[in-house]
């Protein structure tokens, strides 16, 4: 998926701060075209854009009426890239309805998969959704996946830091685990040969 500030770069002339802005919250694109642009979201500091093919074909056709805002004595032309990143559509489509689905399967499990497991984030998730915030277990895609979480509290003592881990045996027989580990488990206070001198 590009981002729409990647895909308004390939409309040769435009202004792309009024462009953005009238796709975002003008008449240029349908209720149901806007909805085709995507918050990236990989991460809670992620504000990227993506711009799915639907949304992506409105904007280009607005592009070749002359209805988007364009620098002085420019005029519609060649869109090349754009153009090529229509051709990619049903690939486009077929990684938006596989987020839906991962992004549905947050609070219905039944629709994970095996290979979902290899995403902590989206496995933390789930756990969180369906469990809460602390150690267990789950049956996901017909496996016992087990987690478990460990607080490490920082060297004042008025935070934690979280350890997550997620284990368990796939169907090849093979155990796998994936986990995050705070900064703070290499603190001091956690460390019985350094912890000395630390407020309780």
């Amino acid at each position: 998926m590009r981002s729409l500030t990647d895909f308004l770069a390939g409309l040769p002339g435009i202004m792309p701060i009024k462009t953005r802005r009238l796709v975002l919250e003008g008449d240029v694109l349908s209720k149901a075209e806007r909805a085709d642009i995507y918050s990236r979201d990989r991460n809670w500091l992620d504000l990227v854009l993506e711009v799915g093919p639907d949304a992506a074909a409105a904007i280009l056709l607005a592009y070749k009426a002359g209805h988007l805002p364009m620098k002085r004595g420019y005029t519609p032309t060649d869109a090349s890239a754009a153009e090529a990143y229509l051709e990619e559509g049903d690939k486009l489509r077929k990684q938006l309805a596989e987020r839906k689905r991962r992004a549905q399967a947050v609070k219905d499990p039944s629709l994970i998969l095996e290979s979902d497991l290899l995403d902590h984030r989206l496995i933390d998730s789930v756990f969180i959704a369906n469990m809460g915030t602390g150690s267990g277990s789950m049956v996901l895609a017909g496996i016992t996946v087990r987690k478990e979480v460990i607080g490490y509290k920082s060297n004042s003592g008025k935070s934690t830091g979280w350890r997550v881990r997620f284990d368990w045996t796939g169907s090849d027989g093979q155990s796998r685990h994936s986990e995050t580990v705070p900064p703070e488990a290499d603190n001091r206070r956690n460390d019985p040969d350094r912890n000395w001198g630390l407020h309780e």
